[in-house]
């Protein structure tokens, strides 16, 4: 057998294996530019890939990174402030609801908007709901879109506020029996890009309708007040409390019952809407789990995420409180550590991937915040203090500066709205 003949020295050798060796600080600046979900993917190629996440020099460039990089959610978007005004000794549904657009970090650069001027039926205790306002759904608009909701939920209406064009959704007037009628206490709005369609999705439960015309509306007409594709076929797998899904689309202005065999309890009512999906935080039927709940638009399916169960650490699920937002284009969650004064920000790398959920964040202690109100741009942050103020938080410095306004009867949230000139049956994005 012929000899091999090993012609490389061994000082040579290394002097090869450090040229081929890449700094830290340069092996660092490259992968912190990348997202969560190429990161855990590439956790598996070495062990010390695995372990950046515990690396404090690393994650000092990728929280810079993460908060700084531009994402095309926020090309040619506004920040708006939406404020509901709860009186001190006011009747229920007597709430009113302002919304602002915000153009620096004090009140004095805030402009209100002027709602839809739109003529509702009042249909509780005789009252005129006009000037009221609206409550949004979301946290953000779907390409320029605003979901309405108003006149203690019962109606809905899409808006455009840079076209000033509105649409009353008519009624979901499904009749399951001659005096039932579905009490919704859960809305989705969406975008359907495959359909270049606007759905709304409800949740409720069939109940009694108490003055007995079947449509729900409370005046005793019968009529439900809006002319719609109503199913008046019977159905035997719906009966009196069950739960139900109905969606409606606007290009076809017509509800539809949506078969899926889906529960859950305590779901967080602020959906956070991005690339045709939204999204919630929920707990199971048996309050054993936290999830988060995803429905894509375009093919009607729920998805859910896990949320890991020792995320928060030692603290009991009582001491912990959830807040879901989007952050810089991402899903994330804060969690209101009350006993610490901290406030730990998760994202999301991977739809459906538990082990994906990274934190990224640990904010304080932080003893004069109560709540995230929501994200705005880049880095900051709004949240409420304890006495009633709000104040922008810089995530990467933690310094708080104040916005001048003072919420002790106010709850209020951010919103993105992205400008859009087209008309609202039309858009195709």
């Amino acid at each position: 057998m012929e000899k091999r003949v090993d012609l490389i020295s061994p000082d040579e050798k290394v002097n090869i294996r450090s040229q081929l060796h890449i700094p830290d600080d340069l092996f660092f600046s490259i992968l912190s530019k990348l997202p969560i979900k190429s990161l855990k993917r590439f956790g598996c190629i070495c062990k010390s890939w695995s372990l950046l996440f515990d690396n404090s020099c690393f994650m000092s460039m990728y929280h810079n990174n993460f908060l700084t990089k531009d994402h095309s959610y926020y090309d040619d978007t506004s920040l708006l402030l939406h404020q509901t005004n709860t009186p001190w000794d006011g009747y229920l549904y007597d709430d009113t609801f302002e919304l602002y657009y915000i153009f620096g970090k004090t009140r004095e650069n805030m402009v209100q908007v002027d709602w839809p001027n739109v003529k509702l039926n009042s249909v509780f205790m005789n009252r005129e709901y006009d000037s009221a306002g609206f409550n949004i759904l979301g946290s953000g608009s779907v390409n320029g879109i605003f979901c309405l909701i108003c006149v203690r939920e019962h109606n809905i209406i899409l808006w455009n506020p840079s076209t000033k064009e509105f649409k009353i959704i008519p009624e979901n007037l499904f009749r399951f029996g001659p005096s039932w009628f579905v009490w919704n206490f859960h809305r989705g709005f969406g975008y359907d890009c495959v359909r270049n369609d606007y759905k709304v999705m409800c949740y409720g439960q069939v109940i009694e309708d108490t003055d007995g015309d079947g449509d729900g509306d409370g005046d005793g007409d019968g009529d439900g007040d809006g002319d719609v594709d109503v199913d008046v076929q019977p159905r035997e797998d719906i009966s009196y409390k069950s739960y139900i899904w109905e969606i409606y689309s606007l290009k076809s202005n017509s509800w539809k019952i949506f078969d899926v065999n889906m529960k859950y309890r305590n779901m967080n009512s602020e959906q956070v809407y991005v690339c045709g999906l939204s999204h919630w935080l929920c707990e199971s039927q048996t309050y054993n789990e936290t999830y988060l709940l995803s429905f894509d638009w375009s093919n009607e399916v729920f998805l859910t995420t896990n949320v890991p169960s020792d995320i928060d650490g030692n603290f009991e699920e009582y001491q912990v409180r959830r807040h879901l937002v989007l952050l810089n284009g991402s899903i994330a969650f804060i969690s209101n550590h009350k006993d610490s004064a901290t406030f730990h920000i998760t994202v999301l790398g991977e739809l459906g991937i538990e082990k994906s959920w990274t934190k990224l964040f640990v904010l304080g202690p932080l003893p004069c915040l109560d709540h995230p109100i929501g994200a705005g741009k880049n880095s900051y942050m709004l949240f409420r203090k304890f006495d009633g103020g709000l104040v922008w938080l810089d995530l990467n410095t933690q310094i708080i500066e104040d916005l001048g306004i003072i919420a002790n009867r106010l709850s209020c949230k951010i919103i993105i709205h992205k400008e859009n000139l087209l008309p609202l049956e039309r858009i195709d994005i």
